[in-house]
């Protein structure tokens, strides 16, 4: 288990704000679809799964604003890997 922490930022075409998180949240909507657990933050989504599963995502939700239009996309990501496995949760449990 894996956990990474993603930003998908739309740079072009930037018709404003309001269509910006329009392809923000479209992101978050790939991320929830995909049933792995994840939290959303203020400037950034954090889930976690399987190797595979978390790189095959992080690249869905880099390339989906290409097809929603955008001509340019910077997406910062994190991965957290642990020998034996990491979760959220485990990560967070002095915080909560």
């Amino acid at each position: 288990m894996v956990i990474a922490d993603v930003a998908v930022m739309p740079l072009r075409p930037y018709k404003g704000e309001e269509e910006m998180y329009k392809v923000v949240d479209a992101c978050i909507e790939e991320i929830q679809k995909s049933g792995l657990k994840y939290e959303i933050g203020a400037m950034s989504t954090t889930f976690e799964g399987e190797f595979d599963e978390v790189f095959d995502l992080l690249k869905k939700v880099h390339k989906l604003p290409f097809e929603l239009g955008c001509e340019r996309v910077i997406t910062v990501a994190r991965v957290d890997e642990k020998s034996g496995g990491l979760t959220i949760d485990e990560k967070l449990k002095n915080h909560r």
